[in-house]
């Protein structure tokens, strides 16, 4: 891709590469298929598969994907997924969502390209949601409290650096692990009865937007925190009923629960919804609703 400098008459080489680590994620996969033209993706992931190899935790990984890509942008999507596991495994949590984002930091202040990295609405304790980016974060959890130590990291950087962060990401994309959405849709399709939440209200993201989002803050000048949440305010035991009035599925098969319930190792905050009004002034791309969603996910999951 190339740029006409109008000043001088030359023609100028434009670095277009998004390094799009944890590609073989959900949101790393979604980045990839939807990439716009004008980009070129190079994919990045842990466990190769064709992909650049690169592991968060170790610093020379990190450099030499980075180095040897030397994108316009790298888009951190890897995580330590599962808030319990993180709850488990503190010193992993901290060694992904810290650690490897120093490293990458370090990388893409050397090779003088952008960072993007994904971070969550569960830097919040959820006791006074909807949020946004001024409100004081209060972790809950080690998950949360290992993104939000992340984010401080990003937010020092020497280099152009975004944090994003977003809320029940939810969607389909073949050969990933189930989502909240997909593994409803799953058991209810088979006629298992299923045990959801209704005490925890957020604002569901469909993956689809957000990843146009990204994408789009590639091309401005933004730089530092921005919140990107779906339109819809829910529980999940409201995601659920939407999904069986969507699809047909038998509502009946669904007994709500509390969170307490569950006896979960991780606490959960309550009502951690994301305030998107940055977000919307900065981009075009508008979330869709909820149930305009499943429509689109019915495309594709059948």
């Amino acid at each position: 891709m190339v740029k006409n400098d109008e000043n001088s008459g030359v023609f100028m080489a434009v670095n277009n590469k998004i390094l799009i680590v944890g590609a073989t994620g959900f949101l790393g996969r979604t980045l990839c298929d939807l990439v716009p033209d004008e980009w070129t993706c190079v994919p990045a992931s842990r466990t190769g598969g064709g992909h650049t190899p690169i592991n968060l935790t170790d610093a020379s990984s990190v450099a030499s994907a980075v180095m040897a890509v030397r994108p316009r942008w790298v888009i951190n999507t890897a995580a330590m997924t599962s808030v319990d596991g993180c709850e488990r495994d503190p010193d992993m949590a901290y060694a992904v969502h810290v650690d490897g984002t120093q490293h990458l930091v370090r990388a893409c202040e050397i090779a003088d390209c952008g960072l993007v990295t994904l971070s969550t609405n569960y830097v919040f304790d959820g006791e006074g949601g909807m949020y946004d980016e001024n409100d004081e974060a209060h972790p809950p959890n080690v998950y949360g409290q290992s993104k939000l130590d992340g984010e401080a990291v990003v937010a020092q950087a020497n280099c152009p650096g975004i944090v994003i962060r977003t809320a029940v990401l939810y969607g389909h994309r073949a050969a990933c692990r189930p989502n909240f959405v997909t593994w409803a849709m799953g058991a209810l399709e088979k006629g298992e009865a299923i045990r959801v939440v209704n005490d925890e209200w957020a604002n569901p993201t469909y993956v689809d937007d957000l990843a146009l989002f990204v994408f789009g803050l590639c091309h401005s000048d933004f730089q530092g925190l921005v919140h990107f949440g779906g339109r819809d305010f829910f529980t999940r035991y409201e995601m659920v009923e939407r999904l069986c009035a969507v699809f047909g599925y038998d509502f009946g098969l669904v007994t709500p629960v509390t969170s307490a319930e569950f006896d979960q190792p991780a606490k959960r905050p309550l009502r951690a919804g994301l305030c998107s009004n940055l977000a919307a002034r900065l981009s075009d791309v508008k979330p869709i609703g909820f149930d305009e969603s499943l429509v689109e996910i019915q495309k594709t999951y059948y």
